[in-house]
């Protein structure tokens, strides 16, 4: 059997919460918040308020390499 590595293993985790993410009609704080956690970017997700919340998420997401939308 092949060994799942750390990086597998947050990937597959990131294609799951963005597709949950495009399949709800608004945000999910909690789910963007995990994803913001996997690409390691809590401090950002912190510090974004309802102007840059979704930049950040963006970017997490890019850092995934996974769509949101």
């Amino acid at each position: 059997t092949q060994e799942v590595t750390n990086m597998d293993w947050r990937e597959e985790e990131a294609r799951e919460i963005a597709q949950e993410i495009r399949a709800m009609d608004t945000w999910d704080m909690e789910l963007l918040k995990k994803l913001c956690a996997l690409a390691n970017m809590e401090e950002e997700w912190e510090q974004a308020d309802g102007e840059t919340f979704e930049e950040v998420a963006n970017k997490a997401a890019e850092t995934l390499g996974v769509e949101l939308h």
